[in-house]
């Protein structure tokens, strides 16, 4: 029997498309309540989260993010931030993360959009920094005050879906589990 946390995973997608309705404060600190709930290398909890509501901001967000898209992502715009209500920028204290920032920035995200679904919110991942281009990171830490020690891994927008997503299409486990090597075919132990 399937359990509403099967069905928040189940149901999760990634919506660019908001309707006018304001996502509260209370609910915001809810998601951001759970979200502080993921698992942080040596439990460090090296995560805070910057909310993101001025109109302005979150234009220059989008223009930052577009500036730095790879080129295999240019035909997916950003410009979707602008019209988020909000934008939670999950950012780790380097002090607090033992060298493992970017996984406990990318848990908590992915705690964050779970309960974002849990609360019939969506929202997207996006990264706030890339390996090959440090002026993404560089660009959103000066916008929005970030001080050193303190990085920013992504950016999500949250609101209430102003589209209903496509079905999503998985590939089948067959395909994508292996037992004790990978050479092995899936065999259920049943």
């Amino acid at each position: 029997m399937a359990t509403s946390f099967d069905k928040v995973v189940a149901t999760r997608r990634s919506i660019r498309v908001y309707d006018r309705r304001e996502v509260s404060d209370s609910v915001v600190r809810e998601i951001l309540d759970l979200a502080r709930h993921a698992p942080t290398s040596m439990n460090g909890q090296a995560c805070c989260f910057l909310v993101i509501r001025d109109p302005a901001t979150k234009r220059r967000l989008a223009e930052i993010k577009n500036l730095h898209s790879p080129p295999e992502k240019r035909s997916y715009p950003a410009d979707y931030l602008a019209d988020a209500p909000v934008i939670v920028a999950v950012c780790v204290e380097r002090a607090r993360s033992f060298g493992r920032e970017p996984e406990n920035g990318i848990l908590a995200t992915a705690f964050l959009l779970l309960a974002a679904t849990s609360r019939g919110l969506s929202g997207v991942y996006l990264s706030a920094t890339q390996r090959d281009d440090p002026e993404l990171t560089a660009s959103i830490r000066d916008l929005l005050h970030i001080p050193a020690g303190i990085d920013p891994i992504t950016l999500v927008p949250l609101g209430y879906p102003g589209a209903e997503p496509p079905a999503k299409t998985l590939r089948p486990l067959e395909e994508i589990i292996r037992y004790e090597f990978f050479d092995r075919e899936l065999r259920s132990r049943n």
